[in-house]
C-alpha cells in the first residue's frame, strides 16, 4: 500500500503483509519525521466487505476489543534499508540497554507488555532482542515473548540475537545459553560491563554464522 506524507509529499510503500489487520496505526516519515495516521486500508475493507450480522458470540468477546484498542495507536516506524533494530524488554535496566545498543548502531523499540512485544514481532524483524527473565513479572515458562522466540522456525530464529538477563545466570556461560535457547546469558551484577559483553558475544555470533552460511553455500544449500 502506498502512503503519502501530507507534509513533505514523500511516498512510502508498506507491504500488505505488514499492515495490522482491522487496525489503524501511525508511521513516522523517514524524510521530515512527520507523524502520519494510516487508516485507508480499513476503508478499503469496509467498502469491499458486506457488514457481518451481529451475533451473541461476537458480543460476548470484550477481551478481543480491549486488545485491539490497546495497540490501536501503536506506531509503525519506517526504517531505512540496512538499519539494525533492537527490542528492549527490560524496564528495570532499559536505559543501560539503550545506551549500549545505540552505541553499537541499533535503532531501539520498547513494548508495553509481553503481548505487545509479540504483536511488534509480527510486523518488524528485530536483529537483537534483550529480555529480562522476569519481564513484566512473568517467568520464562509463562512469558509469551520467550515462547514465541523458541518456537520460531530456525531459519528465522538464527537471524535474531537473543540476550537473556537475570540473577540466575553466569555471564557468558555457553551451556546456560544453550539450555535456554538464547545467544547469551548475562547476570545483572555484570551490567556495568554490558558494552564489552555485547562486543564479545555479538562478534562471536556473527563470525559463527558467517562460517555457517559459507559452509551452506559451498554445499549448494544457500
Amino acid at each position: 500500500m502506498q502512503v503519502l506524507c501530507n507534509a513533505c509529499q514523500r511516498s512510502m510503500n508498506i507491504p500488505d503483509e505488514k499492515l495490522p489487520k482491522d487496525q489503524a496505526f501511525s508511521i513516522t516519515c523517514p524524510g521530515c519525521k512527520n507523524k502520519i495516521k494510516v487508516d485507508q486500508h480499513l476503508k478499503t475493507q469496509e467498502s469491499s466487505t458486506p457488514p457481518a450480522a451481529e451475533s451473541e458470540e461476537a458480543l460476548d468477546a470484550p477481551s478481543m476489543v480491549v486488545e485491539h484498542e490497546e495497540f490501536e495507536d501503536d506506531e509503525l516506524v519506517i526504517y531505512e534499508e540496512g538499519d539494525q533494530l533492537a527490542l528492549v524488554l527490560d524496564e528495570k535496566n532499559q536505559s543501560v540497554w539503550t545506551e549500549a545498543l545505540e552505541g553499537r548502531g541499533y535503532k531501539i523499540q520498547y513494548a508495553k507488555s509481553p503481548e505487545h512485544a509479540v504483536h511488534k514481532m509480527k510486523f518488524t524483524h528485530f536483529h537483537f532482542i534483550a529480555l529480562h527473565e522476569n519481564y513484566k513479572n512473568k517467568d520464562l515458562n509463562n512469558n509469551p515473548v520467550y515462547k514465541t522466540l523458541i518456537e520460531m522456525p530456525m531459519v528465522t530464529r538464527r537471524n535474531i540475537f537473543l540476550a537473556l538477563l537475570g540473577t540466575n545466570f553466569k555471564t557468558l556461560n555457553n551451556m546456560q545459553a544453550f539450555q535456554k535457547s538464547v545467544n547469551v546469558v548475562i547476570n545483572e551484577k555484570d551490567l556495568d560491563k554490558l558494552e564489552d559483553i555485547l562486543k564479545k558475544s555479538v562478534t562471536e555470533n556473527e563470525i559463527f554464522y558467517k562460517v555457517f552460511k559459507e559452509t551452506l553455500h559451498s554445499m549448494g544449500k544457500a
